[in-house]
């Protein structure tokens, strides 16, 4: 044993033999000692990269995702180990942190007005702890920009390293907790009528899960994720993920320092260059300053996705149904949506391709909006494939027009439109 321990490789191919007899049902116990015996010399990234090669050895990342928290638990006492990353206030692994400990205090919280309605249980209807348990699940709510700026600042940069399998684990844990999130608060829309046996019933058993999901992401976070990325991104990765966090917000915490890091870096993300001349189009020209600002002006929102499933533009603007950062740009088009619906875009890219089919529409209503979606194959004369072309648009005013307008006047609000 000592000769594997002694050897990262080794020791990783048998901690995934381990993992292996895990995902095929062996009990925990069984192989619990031996993977703390292979850990006594191990790392966190040991942990990630095993993660990496089983993904990449053919286990779905659904399947791995699944037995996460297994291996997780059963690792847990190595992990224990690993201490918390501290870095500079302001740099984007400080501001995640910050935000973790904000969730943990919430979370206490709620285990603590859990507990006390558990220790002196009311006669009749639910508790007034109910309704502040309540107000706390809400406030988890805010995770989502937590969850939204890992997703689509942090994970690209995996997935630039060839490492995308882990964070798309971790995506999935993500769902799973909002669903849960989700579903609980539906939950509290009868909160007023619960019983108090059914006030604890509801606590112990849906709560519970929603606050454990919570917190065992923190620990995977603080113990793997954020060690592997500190050591795997560089410098000016980290300011441009620093420069782009406000786009999406903050979880429960606002970051009161600047950070630049050590090198004098330029504030500015990369810009596109000043070019000489008009840029000649079959029906016409623009200057790049038209082109763009063209392009920001538009009434909807364009991504485009070349051939080889690289997302390589999408129109800027402020009002976007759908948020975008320069991180997606170099990214496959696969890692910018959930797990769940990765076969959906393979799909309509596979069609595309193929030439089986040229567009796919979907239509949703999000936040009260009638939201229209289409998939578009770019082809060239020769009708051969060049990439996939995603125009979104908000149709909610457009759809509720009637009648005529043939005078001239100009729409100052939502409100005279319809008058």
């Amino acid at each position: 044993m000592s000769e594997l321990i002694n050897n990262r490789q080794k020791r990783i191919e048998v901690m995934k033999t381990l993992i292996r007899q895990l995902h095929q049902g062996l009990a925990e116990q069984h192989v619990k000692h031996q993977l703390e015996t292979l850990l006594d010399e191990a790392d966190y990234s040991d942990v990630f990269l095993m993660e990496v090669q089983l993904i990449q050895e053919g286990i779905p990342a659904e399947a791995i995702q699944d037995l996460c928290d297994t291996h997780t638990r059963v690792l847990k006492g190595h992990l224990d180990l690993q201490e918390t990353p501290e870095t500079i206030p302001g740099h984007p692994v400080h501001t995640f942190v910050q935000e973790n400990r904000e969730l943990t205090n919430t979370t206490t919280q709620i285990r603590h007005l859990m507990a006390k309605i558990k220790a002196f249980p009311p006669e009749g209807d639910a508790t007034p702890q109910m309704d502040e348990i309540h107000q706390l699940l809400n406030n988890l709510m805010d995770v989502e920009k937590h969850y939204v700026r890992k997703e689509n600042l942090l994970f690209p940069y995996f997935e630039k390293n060839e490492l995308p399998g882990p964070p798309a684990v971790m995506w999935g844990k993500h769902d799973e907790s909002r669903g849960l999130l989700k579903g609980t608060l539906q939950g509290f829309q009868d909160v007023s009528q619960f019983s108090a046996l059914e006030a604890d019933a509801f606590n112990q058993f849906v709560v519970q899960s929603v606050i454990d999901a919570i917190d065992d992401m923190v620990y995977k976070e603080e113990k793997i994720l954020y060690p592997t990325a500190l050591n795997l991104l560089t410098e000016q990765d980290w300011y441009e993920i620093y420069l782009q966090s406000d786009e999406y917000g903050f979880c429960l915490y606002k970051p009161e320092f600047e950070w630049t890091p050590e090198g004098g870096f330029h504030k500015e993300i990369r810009k596109p260059a000043a070019v000489d001349g008009r840029i000649q189009m079959p029906t016409g020209s623009f200057k790049l300053d038209e082109l763009i600002e063209v392009f920001k002006t538009l009434p909807f929102d364009l991504t485009y996705v070349d051939k080889d499933d690289t997302v390589r533009y999408f129109s800027p603007g402020t009002d976007r149904v759908f948020g975008r950062s320069r991180a997606i740009l170099g990214r496959k088009v696969q890692y910018c949506h959930p797990p769940k619906s990765v076969h959906i875009v393979n799909k309509i890219v596979k069609d595309f391709k193929s030439g089986k089919e040229d567009r796919a529409r979907f239509w949703i209503n999000l936040h009260g909006r009638m939201v229209y979606i289409v998939y578009y194959a770019v082809r060239n004369e020769s009708g051969e494939y060049l990439g996939t072309l995603e125009v979104t648009q908000d149709l909610t005013e457009v759809r509720e027009l009637e009648g005529e307008r043939r005078l001239l006047a100009y729409d100052t609000s939502p409100e005279e439109l319809s008058n």
